[in-house]
């Protein structure tokens, strides 16, 4: 190899080594899948206890007991060299983790309160968790390397492929981020492509017991880290088929005794792990391990229930941080099937054209070991809730062997288009730990409580002289069912608080109906108010969504708060002036469904009146018959042609049919709509708003005859609306509602 190309070799582990260690250090402690249960793997073989079972409940891994051992004894080495007696006081859970926000939404993502204490200089338990991860991004260094030794094998005439190949593998996000927490992920990966390119090598130098051994070693290395690397024996057993290509080799004897080499060997290493599980567990995969979890499914699943989840197997195959939480907007996602669709395309080209860019064998062994991979995560979903693109990393260096190979094979592109996809990759896993990651997990910025107000309607409410809302904006101003509202939130502390108080937004309408709730830590999970500096302020905005059976149209006050999670006391909200406020009602939003949803009851009598400019009645319904003594419901179906812009009050009357001079009503209800909680003044063009009206029908004397009417009036000036119905005005400026 070339200087030249050791330096470009170099340049790209430095670079990877470097990425990985940046992922390492924006990702804080535990906030990776299974991060925590890997780690008490590590600590529990670090303390000197053996190999832990189900049976070791002080063990701490959990369902991680039925991993293979050779990731977390090599973790152990290094972890064991300092204590982590202070790992329990890393251990301040966020009561509201996992809320579904969506992967680019920064609500409560983090697992775990994190604190000054896991900066540096490291100590304790962070310093043992730092330095297992840097045993996982030794083994992504060695991923890589063996991905551009596989690349060597599979390209010998173009080595700028196989630098191409190990660039995939460096710069794939997700495989950064694992190769910087403690996971067996990264090892898994690294002795799978380690073993795929042992066995290249013996495809194309012809093999020898040497390298028979030597494979077998591996494969059996690679079965300790993680179940589906022991299918590694068929890829190495049809790999040595494709070896045997002297006609010596060929014979059957030769052949075999090659097999029996490398199974032996593989057995020799890791076969006594399986073993151990078939006494412990009567299951030499321990698969019932991983079933009898919360995630583990009560029957296999079929394959067309898996289609569904798929879509999360690639997501996670490309970057989805923390625990599965965190990740891009869904146009990144397309561009990364971008590359995929080129590397299709070029392999199509290469096919029609019978011309492999390479060594066509190792192609085929690492087609089949991406799809064996493939096969076994589909089965293991059959029986786990797992839609983890990770657990496809065993077979990272084939795949990243497949995509430049389909890339080479657009051959009037290729000297530009290869270089120019990388680039973008690196690109991207440049910017995602800053602008995904890290603003993921970081607290709210502090500023100063006047720059704060200055961004919100200001509504000042202070909370047991501990905490000072400075005020509120809610968008969008109005929304329908379904919909959510973000609610700006700037919050300043103005004593040290020791208890960590819950924020709570509800929607309150009428009768206290609460038609939507957010309840959550400040700063979204990851500022609790013990952490609060006196004086200081920061800005939340919580998302806050509505339910579909929201009564509407109608205007819902935005009550916000804070209490103790631990008894659901609240703390007492006052006012500017000290006054004691019951509920803290800080705004409003109208909730009403689009006009084009907006259609008269079945059973709704339709009319057609106009009064004044903007409003209209376009039906009415009563409850029943107008007796004596009994209550009738009168609900009216009003339409808004425009926006009114004021205040009307409604008015039902029950008149005796005979006076028409001085309208005395025999019973009547007047008010606003919808009892005051969706006045004319929110209404919009379009809007149908259905109008309760509830009637004491009094005693009537027996033949009296009876007219219902209703109409509208100003609030100011008592004067009622001018009516126009389909025969033109109606001098009596009220509209008759028939009784059916």
């Amino acid at each position: 190899m070339s200087l030249s190309r050791k330096r470009q070799v170099g340049l790209l582990l430095s670079s990877f080594a470097l990425l990985a260690l940046t992922y390492s250090l924006c990702i804080p402690i535990f906030e990776a899948p299974d991060e925590v249960w890997h780690y008490a793997y590590v600590r529990y073989l670090a303390e000197g206890h053996g190999l832990p079972s189900l049976a070791d409940d002080e063990s701490g891994a959990y369902q991680e007991v039925a991993q293979p051992p050779l990731y977390y004894a090599t973790a152990a080495l290094v972890s064991r060299l300092v204590s982590d007696d202070d790992l329990p006081e890393l251990m301040w859970h966020n009561p509201n983790f996992g809320y579904q926000a969506g992967p680019t939404v920064n609500d409560n993502k983090n697992m775990l309160i994190h604190t000054e204490r896991e900066g540096l200089p490291w100590r304790g338990a962070v310093l043992a968790v730092r330095l297992g991860r840097l045993v996982s991004l030794a083994f992504g260094l060695l991923t890589v390397v063996a991905a551009w030794g596989l690349g060597r094998e599979t390209f010998p005439r173009r080595p700028s492929l196989a630098l191409g190949a190990a660039a995939v593998v460096a710069f794939t996000p997700q495989f950064l981020f694992i190769s910087g927490v403690v996971s067996n992920d990264s090892a898994a990966a690294a002795l799978s492509t380690c073993t795929l390119w042992a066995i290249a090598r013996a495809v194309n130098r012809g093999i020898t017991p040497r390298r028979s051994l030597g494979i077998g070693l591996l494969a059996g290395l690679a079965g300790l880290t993680k179940t589906s690397c022991l299918l590694l024996i068929p890829i190495a057993g049809l790999g040595l088929l494709f070896a045997a290509s002297p006609p010596s080799h060929r014979r059957p004897r030769v052949i075999f005794g090659h097999l029996l080499l490398v199974g032996c060997s593989a057995a020799i290493v890791g076969g006594w792990w399986y073993l151990r599980n078939g006494v412990l567990y009567h299951d030499p995969l321990a698969i019932h391990v991983h079933v009898n979890t919360p995630w583990g499914r009560t029957s296999p699943a079929s394959l067309a229930a898996l289609l569904s989840e798929l879509p999360a197997v690639y997501r996670s195959f490309w970057g989805s941080f923390g625990w599965g939480h965190v990740g891009y907007p869904s146009w990144v996602y397309w561009m990364l099937g971008g590359l995929v669709a080129i590397g299709l395309t070029g392999w199509i080209v290469s096919l029609w054209r019978r011309a492999i860019p390479g060594q066509g064998r190792i192609f085929l062994l690492a087609l089949g070991w991406w799809l064996i991979v493939c096969a076994a995560l589909v089965q293991w979903m059959r029986q786990v809730h797992a839609p983890h693109g990770r657990l496809l990393f065993p077979a990272i260096g084939a795949w990243a062997l497949l995509m430049v190979g389909g890339w080479a094979s657009c051959s009037r592109l290729t000297s530009r288009l290869t270089p120019s996809l990388l680039a973008g990759l690196a690109l991207l896993s440049l910017l995602t730990p800053w602008m995904v990651i890290r603003p993921a997990f970081t607290p709210p910025r502090l500023i100063e409580p006047q720059a704060a107000a200055a961004t919100v309607q200001s509504t000042t409410l202070t909370y047991d002289d501990q905490a000072r809302l400075l005020g509120v904006s809610v968008t969008p101003a109005s929304t329908a069912p379904g919909g959510r509202l973000h609610v700006r939130a700037c919050w300043e502390g103005l004593a040290p608080m020791e208890t960590d108080y819950t924020v709570f937004v509800h929607l309150v309408g009428r009768n206290e109906t609460r038609v939507g709730e957010r309840h959550t830590y400040p700063g979204l999970g990851r500022f609790p108010t013990s952490l609060w500096p006196v004086g200081r302020a920061f800005c939340d905005v919580y998302r806050v969504p509505v339910e579909k059976w929201a009564p509407v149209p109608e205007l819902y006050d935005v009550v916000v708060g804070l209490y103790d999670a631990s008894n659901g006391e609240r703390l007492v909200a006052r006012d500017a002036a000290g006054v004691e406020v019951g509920f803290a009602t800080v705004s409003q939003v109208r909730i009403a469904p689009h006009p084009t949803r907006m259609a008269l009851p079945s059973d709704a009598q339709p009319l057609d009146y106009r009064l004044g400019e903007h409003i209209s009645l376009i039906g009415y319904h009563l409850s029943g018959r107008v007796q004596s003594g009994s209550p009738l419901t009168v609900t009216l179906y009003w339409r808004a042609e425009s926006h009114p812009g004021e205040e009307y009050r409604v008015f039902v009357h029950l008149l005796d049919e005979g006076d028409y001079v001085n309208r005395d009503p025999l019973t009547q209800h007047d008010g606003p709509p919808r009892y005051g909680r969706y006045p004319t003044s929110a209404w919009r063009a379009g809007d149908l708003v259905p109008d309760e009206h509830v009637l004491e029908i009094p005693t009537l004397a027996l033949g009296q005859r009876v007219r219902l009417v209703a109409g509208m009036y100003r609030v100011d000036t008592m004067e009622r609306l001018q009516i126009t119905g389909p025969d033109g005005p109606l001098p009596e400026e009220f509209i008759p509602l028939p009784r059916r």
